[in-house]
Formats: structure tokens, C-alpha cells, sequence
């Protein structure tokens, strides 16, 4: 449960990161997030029935996959994209 603890905060954190670049893409994830949260005081509380359990699963699953999508779009399309340009410019010399 801690690390899911640790993840559900970066899950919260991950529309302040795609805040500049991505708006739409931020405001789309709010309501999972707070989906995802409201399942969580439903979980500690003991009263989630087998249909929540499986929503509950899924939108985690949906969160990591939004997460790595947000994580490509942050570090790792600005780097090949500057990788692919000074390939471009090697080239032309």
C-alpha cells in the first residue's frame, strides 16, 4: 500500500507538470484523479464491493498508462526531437 500511497501522488502531481505544454491533456486527467481518490477512502473505509474493486484497478491501470504517456511527452519527445535535430545538422555538414 505505500507505494501505491507514493504513486497516487504522482498520479495528483502529473497535470501540474503538463500544466504549460499540455493543458487539455491535464484538465482530461482531473477527474481521474479524483475518481481514483474517492475509490481510495472507499477502499480504507472497508466498503467497496466487487464492481468498485474492478473500477478501482482499472483506473489505476489507466493512471500508470497516463503517467508514462505524460512522462514520453515531458523528457522524452523534447530529447529525440533535439536527437533527431543535431543528426539533421551533422548530416548537412
Amino acid at each position: 500500500m505505500d507505494v501505491y500511497m507514493v504513486y497516487l501522488f504522482v498520479i495528483t502531481a502529473t497535470p501540474l507538470f503538463l500544466w504549460q505544454d499540455y493543458r487539455k491533456l491535464a484538465l482530461a486527467h482531473i477527474p481521474f484523479i479524483v475518481t481514483i481518490w474517492a475509490l481510495l477512502i472507499f477502499y480504507i473505509g472497508g466498503g467497496m464491493t466487487p464492481a468498485a474493486h474492478t473500477l478501482f484497478i482499472s483506473l489505476f491501470v489507466i493512471n500508470v498508462l497516463f503517467a508514462h504517456l505524460a512522462a514520453y511527452l515531458i523528457f522524452a519527445r523534447p530529447f529525440l526531437k533535439e536527437r533527431s535535430l543535431a543528426k539533421k545538422m551533422s548530416s548537412m555538414e
